[in-house]
């Protein structure tokens, strides 16, 4: 190539007219300034970037090439007044070598986490027909309806189910006043100092008439009807079936971080709810899951215990402590259920057909679109379907409204605050946090009026504004909870008390009925042994002694009379000794029985004083 022929960009830029234009421009559209790069430098957006080695070994060649390989454009041109985040708005990228020839892609900068979508994208570029030219993934523009979308705080509808069916307009008018009819009374008791009226802000009914549905703006209403415990059962012959919400506000609700894989999600419930009554939802966070550990959302429908543990900072599970953290939604992303491109709803679709998110052909041509293939219409990976946050079109989409949310803070409800993922940071922002500035720790501003003609006028001293009423409400309501929690604990003492006293009286009277009949049974058992032992052994002795005697009468040798008398006299000796020991049996028996019945006495004056009306 002749040198000759060859021009250096650079030296248009430093041409002293060039130059002055430029300057020019940046005074004319300031808002240029954010198009810079890391080092300050202005960035230069285009499709493609080459840069191509010359024939000569120290020189080479860079143009800006926007799709036609003849049209050559320069940075200066290729801006474009209110180009933010659209496709000609380009962040420079990695450098990929295809046959010696250095190609710019026009990707943007995504986290180290995200590099296997690269890497999958760059396969993917690899082989198509031709290496060099650019065929990056789609960038969509942001709308202020993008916008209002991402930041919406709306809450989920209240759905309950009539039947039978509700067909006419003035009888679900009246069901729907009598349903909060119903609740009203239950729902002041539980909220005291809420004076607002309650019922829907919006209410319809489906297509089929079978299923109310109403959106309500009250949190604390909203809180209040996620129990399906506190639906009525039946209006006007109408049973009603609820199908409350699965989730409560981002208010109610913490992440424990970083739990291990190790504890299941069942254990780690029920260890929650025996340690917090008002636990409404424990489930793992979507998108959190890691290796070895993940993130864990609870709701609390209990604002006290949602703030005892926000307050805490850690949690104890299993004997591990775990960090709890406040829970911020991230910004949504508008994805049209037409087309499956962001930024406009369906309602809003000027496309003809309606595109399958799988494969993105006609989802009404007849084919099976539950098993096609996957393919992403965006950026054309095979691995996830056109409406996943995974696809890096969708994950620019989502960068612009982070970036035009930091850029216009006002967008955002007031006292609402948002997390921002990490590949939405920018490099070197480690901010995680979306808030309304104008709404944070908002103060009200005295200006005093002062006369400057009077000599005699001091100026007024700015007022303090001392919430004297709140304060009072508040030391009333916590003195009126603890008077309440003290009744309710005195009752149930009391409670437990008669209880315990009515068991014991039952089971002095069980003790009192075994000891009568042990008494019983003694007595029987001492008459039996009286009975059988010394009246029968008399008896008998008295009878073995008269026959010894006529045996002795009948003997005829002096030595057989001899033996027969002793035996008389030891009998008579048994028969007197039987006599002694049944005079000290019986003796022994009217002592037990005079000590069994002072026993029986004296307990049953004890416990008559105890089950007495004074005691009780």
């Amino acid at each position: 190539m002749n040198q000759e022929s060859w021009t250096d960009p650079k030296e248009a830029i430093v041409n002293p007219d060039v130059l002055a234009s430029m300057i020019q421009q940046f005074k004319e559209h300031p808002d240029y300034s954010e198009n810079k790069g890391d080092n300050g430098s202005p960035i230069i957006s285009g499709e493609h970037q080459e840069v191509a080695r010359d024939e000569t070994p120290n020189k080479r060649r860079r143009n800006l090439i926007d799709g036609d390989f003849s049209n050559i454009q320069s940075p200066k041109n290729r801006r474009i007044r209110g180009s933010f985040g659209s496709k000609d708005q380009g962040v420079r990228g990695p450098m990929v070598i295809h046959n010696q020839t250095y190609v710019h892609r026009n990707e943007p900068n995504i986290n180290k986490n995200n590099n296997q979508h690269h890497k999958q994208h760059s396969a993917s570029l690899n082989n198509t027909k031709n290496n060099n030219i650019n065929e990056d993934f789609y960038h969509y523009k942001i709308n202020d309806q993008s916008l209002t979308y991402s930041v919406d705080t709306h809450l989920p509808p209240i759905i309950f189910e009539c039947r039978p069916k509700i067909k006419e307009k003035d009888a679900a008018k009246k069901l729907v006043m009598l349903f909060f009819k119903e609740i009203e009374k239950d729902f002041r008791q539980k909220h005291p100092n809420h004076r607002r009226a309650i019922g829907f802000d919006h209410w319809w009914q489906d297509s089929d008439d079978a299923r109310i549905l109403g959106e309500i703006k009250d949190v604390d209403l909203f809180i209040y009807l996620c129990d399906a415990k506190r639906y009525p059962k039946q209006l006007n012959n109408v049973n009603i079936l609820p199908d409350p919400p699965k989730r409560l506000p981002p208010r109610n609700t913490v992440v424990v971080k970083f739990v291990k894989n190790d504890i299941d999600i069942d254990e780690f419930r029920l260890d929650i709810k025996e340690r917090y009554k008002s636990i409404f939802t424990v489930e793992n966070m979507m998108g959190a899951m890691r290796s070895n550990s993940r993130h864990i959302r609870m709701d609390f429908s209990d604002i006290n215990d949602y703030e005892s543990i926000l307050n805490s900072g850690v949690i104890s599970i299993q004997g591990q402590l775990y960090d709890v953290d406040e829970y911020l939604p991230a910004p949504k992303i508008l994805i049209c259920s037409k087309c499956n491109e962001p930024g406009h709803i369906k309602k809003q679709c000027l496309l003809s057909i309606e595109k399958c998110r799988r494969c993105g052909g006609d989802r009404n041509d007849g084919s099976d679109h539950k098993i096609c293939l996957i393919k992403c219409q965006h950026c054309g990976n095979k691995e996830h379907c056109s409406n996943d946050y995974r696809c890096p079109s969708l994950l620019d989409f989502r960068r612009q409204i982070v970036a035009e949310l930091r850029r216009r803070p006002d967008c955002l409800p007031p006292q609402v605050q948002f997390f921002i993922p990490v590949d939405c940071r920018p490099k070197g922002n480690y901010t995680r946090k979306l808030i309304n500035p104008t709404t944070e720790h908002q103060q009200r501003k005295f200006t005093p009026q002062l006369n400057i003609n009077s000599m005699n006028e001091w100026p007024e001293l700015p007022v303090r504004h001392f919430n004297t009423e709140q304060i009072v409400n508040s030391t009333v309501k916590e003195l009126a909870e603890l008077k309440q929690k003290y009744i309710e604990d005195q009752q149930k003492i009391e409670q437990r008390f008669h209880e315990q006293l009515k068991s014991i009286q039952h089971g002095w009277t069980a003790i009192q009925n075994q000891v009568l009949t042990q008494n019983e049974m003694i007595t029987t058992a001492c008459n039996i042994i009286e009975d059988i032992l010394f009246d029968s052994c008399q008896t008998i002795n008295n009878m073995v002694g008269n026959i010894v005697n006529e045996i002795r009468i009948k003997s005829t040798t002096e030595e057989e009379q001899k033996n027969f008398l002793i035996i008389e006299e030891h009998l008579k000796l048994m028969t007197t000794k039987l006599i002694d020991k049944k005079q000290a049996y019986n003796q022994f028996q009217e002592q037990l029985k005079i000590l069994m019945f002072q026993q029986r006495t004296a307990a049953t004056s004890i416990m008559n004083s105890l089950f007495s009306k004074t005691n009780v």
